[in-house]
């Protein structure tokens, strides 16, 4: 998908769920769409403030986590100092490069888990969903 399809989708999907399109989160939804990538808080910032030097961090954390909560982005949480976004809201997984850190998206398929009662000690929990990331040695690091 192109950079400007992913921001038409990205002002679409606001649209549709009631976010207003201000200023700031105008910039926030093109940086997205120029990354290709799995991006932090910190990384939009520094993009945005170019553009917009009165714009804090919290104004960007902010903007994020209610794309999230509107459906527009997801959060990535791969364990490391920093949450990371992702605005591929189709079903896939992560691979993960342990030399670079890269994050790349990953699409399996017919993954199925059948959970070991006995020794999973969770009584009658019921897994509503998978979120899989695999680590190792991306394609330009081996």
């Amino acid at each position: 998908m192109t950079e400007n399809n992913n921001l038409e989708k990205l002002v679409g999907l606001s649209k549709e769920k009631g976010l207003k399109l201000t200023p700031q989160r105008m910039v926030i939804f093109r940086i997205l769409s120029e990354c290709n990538q799995h991006v932090t808080v910190d990384q939009v910032y520094q993009k945005a403030s170019a553009e917009y030097p009165m714009l804090s961090p919290a104004t960007v954390y902010r903007n994020m986590e209610q794309m999230v909560d509107a459906g527009l982005l997801t959060r990535l949480d791969l364990g490391g100092s920093s949450m990371r976004y992702d605005t591929n809201l189709e079903e896939h997984h992560h691979f993960v490069c342990t030399e670079c850190g890269k994050v790349s998206d990953l699409y399996l398929e017919d993954i199925q888990y059948k959970m070991d009662a006995n020794r999973s000690q969770l009584g009658k929990a019921k897994i509503n969903s998978l979120d899989l990331h695999l680590q190792g040695t991306c394609g330009e690091c081996v």
